[in-house]
């Protein structure tokens, strides 16, 4: 199944949600930024105004600006995906958010997919830039984060479903593991293994919690040797069983 990337934007109101486990509240001025399955129930309040949009990762990955800024930038937008916006940046994004819909909707069929990814650029650049304001990062090297940025795709691909090992990634990249391990801190402040447990965790978190599935099928899933292999990697990521979750 193709990941999909949910952007939120609150103008008025609050807005309920569950994502990676646990509940957040969006309130006017907040965007995010997110994979789609990762997030949960969405529970607008009744004075609400909440722009959303759907973007496969694919065309996600093509909006973004490439550069190593953007990578570095994208990888901390994962870490922190709720943001709070300034008016002159909510306003901003109000008019792009519009104007993707906009484009969606009255562009022809012709050129409707090159014009709706052009004006999601311009939505990403505003809200990086937005973002960037708010958390600090350094500029990596073109291809320390080239690297990483593939890195990332395999695992918003969904690669770490049957592959969470980092010499598994470090031969698809053509790098040694422990090269991969210095880009990886280099560009993000995080290791592989980092990168390797958040997906695989907020995977686990959304089947088990809204999907429904039961352990069992959650470890069938995500190609776990056995049931206690899965139990253990539960405990060791989060101190608790899978019937806690």
């Amino acid at each position: 199944m193709q990941q999909q990337i949910l952007h939120l934007l609150c103008t008025t109101g609050t807005c309920r949600l569950h994502f990676s486990g646990h509940e957040h509240e969006l309130k006017a001025g907040d965007c995010m930024i997110v994979m789609a399955s990762h997030v949960g129930r969405i529970e607008p309040s009744e004075d609400s105004m909440l722009y959303r949009l759907l973007l496969p990762a694919e065309q996600q990955a093509s909006c973004m600006p490439h550069t190593s800024y953007g990578t570095c930038g994208w990888l901390h937008l994962f870490m922190h995906p709720i943001f709070r916006l300034t008016d002159e940046a909510l306003a901003l994004l109000k008019h792009d958010f519009e104007d993707v819909a906009f484009r969606l909707e009255h562009t022809p069929e012709t050129y409707r997919e090159e014009a709706v990814l052009q004006s999601m650029r311009i939505l990403y650049l505003d809200a990086m830039n937005a973002h960037a304001a708010l958390f600090e990062h350094e500029e990596a090297s073109q291809r320390s984060a080239d690297i990483m940025s593939r890195f990332i795709q395999m695992l918003e691909g969904g690669t770490y479903r049957k592959h969470r090992t980092v010499s598994y990634y470090a031969q698809e990249l053509c790098v040694t593991p422990k090269h991969l391990h210095k880009i990886s801190t280099t560009v993000s402040g995080r290791t592989p293994s980092y990168w390797i447990r958040q997906f695989t965790m907020m995977e686990i978190n959304h089947l088990l919690m809204h999907a429904k599935l039961t352990a069992k099928e959650v470890a069938e899933r995500l190609k776990f040797d056995s049931m206690s292999h899965f139990s253990r990697y539960i405990k060791g990521e989060m101190s608790a069983t899978h019937g806690e979750i």
